[in-house]
């Protein structure tokens, strides 16, 4: 069963597929020169952002955002926006520390997504994630980095 994360990103880059108006053959080429997959559905959490990475930077889609004043109220969607919010903020916080402390040498923010991008192959079935705002998409593969992070902290 797909978690909530995938189906999410696979409406996404099907958005991207309509508002950039590319065909279907244009778009199943796109998805095999990104993934080697000519199908969403046969993607990983990984990949699938590899493809909006691709979509949004190369191809210059832009998501448009949309605004509900009940979401915004809503206590339950409040408290988890604020959760995972905090968690990447974490991660951030973690490796400032630690590049503070010496422990890192370099505390930049290119620094560390490159760290997470390797790192979090390890926990995204062999995909890293290239950035640090997409953990936000995968809650269970930042709580395993921030773990690192405090593992490599006390050592």
């Amino acid at each position: 069963m797909p978690s909530n994360n995938m189906s999410k990103a696979k409406a996404r880059i099907h958005i991207a597929k309509k508002d950039l108006a590319m065909t279907e053959d244009e778009y199943r080429e796109m998805l095999t020169a990104q993934t080697g997959k000519s199908s969403c559905g046969d993607m990983t959490l990984g990949e699938l952002f590899k493809v909006e990475h691709y979509l949004k930077n190369t191809m210059g889609w832009k998501p448009k955002t949309r605004r509900t004043g009940k979401k915004r109220n809503s206590p339950i969607s409040r408290d988890k926006e604020y959760h995972q919010k905090t968690m990447v903020d974490k991660l951030r916080a973690l490796w400032i520390s630690m590049a503070n402390e010496g422990i890192v040498r370099d505390g930049s923010e290119n620094a560390l997504e490159k760290w997470v991008q390797r790192m979090s192959a390890r926990y995204n079935h062999g995909y890293g994630i290239a950035k640090v705002d997409w953990l936000n998409q995968s809650p269970d593969v930042c709580w395993q980095l921030i773990e690192c992070l405090k593992q490599w902290q006390q050592r």
